[in-house]
């Protein structure tokens, strides 16, 4: 596996490729770990990034806005 050196946070939204904004897939699903983590890849085949999405439960409450 490459190394990421950015982590997205994700929501209950869909989810979309944050260089081309095209959908993703999810190809690791981590999140019934603590840290709730999802590696996913962008499904435009000129793409194709892999990025690595987490959870933040603040965010997503709006706390962090």
């Amino acid at each position: 596996m490459e190394l990421f050196s950015e982590i997205f946070i994700y929501s209950e939204q869909p989810t979309n490729c944050p260089y081309c904004g095209a959908s993703s897939e999810i190809i690791l699903d981590l999140s019934h770990t603590p840290d709730q983590t999802q590696i996913h890849k962008c499904m435009n085949v000129k793409c194709e990034n892999e990025f690595v999405m987490q959870y933040d439960e603040e965010f997503d409450n709006g706390a962090l806005l």
